[in-house]
């Protein structure tokens, strides 16, 4: 893999390859590109990773741009772009006490209007939660529902 950050951007972006090689090492193909692909989810969360502990690109609860493009010689070719307009965050719990006991948590973390707040989904098997970009909260009210989700 090849991590090339991109010089006098404000938005702060990245060009990632992989060969052909480490491509299938991960198990992927282009054909096998899609956010549906648990595969490519967890490839999208080790070059984050990288992103963060080698650049210091954080996403932060920012809209971030990724371009994918499969390369003729078998591998790929990553486009990422980290922006500065925030965006919504979405908490998934496979059960629904979890969720109940994630937004108890937020109540008595300073909460008490959060259900009106928010959006509460279930969808798939498993209840969702999406926080709305103009919601301010706090590390300890994320950290909450990071507790609780998954």
């Amino acid at each position: 893999m090849i991590i090339k950050l991109l010089p006098g951007n404000p938005c702060k972006s990245a060009l990632v390859y992989f060969s052909k090689s480490e491509f299938l090492n991960f198990g992927l193909s282009g054909r096998d590109l899609t956010l549906q692909n648990r595969k490519t989810l967890l490839l999208l969360e080790k070059i984050f990773a990288l992103l963060e502990e080698c650049a210091g690109l954080r996403r932060d609860g920012h809209f971030v741009c990724v371009l994918c493009r499969p390369l003729h010689s078998g591998g790929c070719r990553f486009f990422i772009q980290f922006t500065e307009e925030p965006c919504g965050r979405s908490f998934d719990f496979s059960h629904s006490d979890n969720l109940l006991d994630a937004l108890n948590q937020l109540q008595r973390l300073g909460k008490p209007d959060i259900v009106s707040r928010i959006g509460i989904f279930r969808s798939g098997g498993t209840h969702k939660i999406y926080i709305p970009a103009g919601l301010p909260m706090t590390q300890a009210e994320i950290a909450a529902l990071y507790e609780y989700s998954g």
